[in-house]
């Protein structure tokens, strides 16, 4: 399995495809590289479109090393994490693919190196200001069960609350944590929002997706980056479903909007369209 030493760990890496265009996929809190699939962001599935994608787990998830005390595990550290990622693969200018705390990651990385940075896509990003507040306690209170009960109970009792069809999700999600990593991490990321005032300076061209009925990724972190970056288009889903319902649709949007190409993508019939033209704020998301 392919490791690379950044920062005094090792971070647990796959690469896939070989397109002339590379794509940095970098996870939420909890993620990992083997868990991306069932959030609908498969590397494989975006290789298959042309693109060359570096998949990596952050510290502290999945095969990658950890830290044990929170102040290891803020924005910025991660942040350098991926900017470290870049230089020790030899990557000198990538899109990043981000999802939540990767989300988060792909900014600060864009806003610190522009020259790094081709494109961006920020899946379900982290809160702003006060929205990030209810975000900090549930994580402190997962981060508490974990230190408290355990994986194994806290994967258990958690999964007990989504619906039918989220619990084994949720349960595989949890259990596949380990705890001295974990706990340090939820109570790291989410210490502190990330500070708008960063947004403007961003260029790169840029994709948001978002959606309604989210409590730890709120509509508002959408809408806050489309209107303070100056190219970026949202794309609002109906459903927190969508995209891991249509992942081979999410792959034609994402690789599209990587490789340059304004545009609109239906799938099938009217089931969703997403529509973009890069770096000119129009996009829009439909479902029958």
């Amino acid at each position: 399995m392919p490791y690379v030493r950044v920062g005094g760990i090792d971070l647990y890496y796959e690469a896939h495809g070989t397109g002339p265009r590379v794509v940095v996929l970098a996870h939420g809190a909890l993620g990992s590289v083997g868990f991306a699939a069932t959030s609908g962001l498969n590397a494989a599935t975006l290789a298959a479109r042309g693109l060359r994608v570096i998949a990596y787990d952050a510290r502290g998830h999945g095969r990658s090393s950890f830290f044990t005390t929170a102040g290891d595990y803020d924005q910025q550290m991660l942040a350098g994490e991926l900017l470290g990622l870049l230089d020790a693969l030899d990557l000198r200018r990538v899109s990043v693919c981000g999802t939540s705390m990767g989300a988060t990651s792909a900014l600060l990385l864009a806003h610190a190196h522009p020259d790094r940075v081709d494109r961006l896509v920020l899946r379900s990003p982290a809160p702003f200001g006060d929205d990030m507040i209810p975000v900090r306690r549930a994580l402190r209170g997962l981060a508490f069960m974990y230190r408290v009960l355990g994986v194994s109970a806290t994967a258990r009792l958690v999964a007990l609350r989504p619906g039918e069809g989220e619990r084994t999700r949720t349960h595989a999600l949890l259990r596949g944590q380990r705890r001295a990593a974990i706990v340090p991490a939820l109570l790291g990321f989410p210490a502190e929002a990330l500070d708008t005032a960063c947004l403007p300076a961003i260029v790169a061209p840029t994709l948001v997706f978002t959606q309604p009925g989210d409590a730890l990724h709120p509509l508002r972190s959408g809408e806050v980056l489309n209107r303070l970056m100056p190219a970026a288009a949202l794309c609002v889903a109906p459903s927190t479903l969508l995209w891991r319902d249509r992942p081979e649709d999410l792959a034609d949007l994402i690789a599209a909007f990587i490789e340059g190409r304004d545009g609109v993508v239906e799938p099938s019939a009217t089931t969703w369209s997403c529509a973009f033209t890069a770096g000119r704020r129009t996009a829009g998301v439909t479902a029958s």
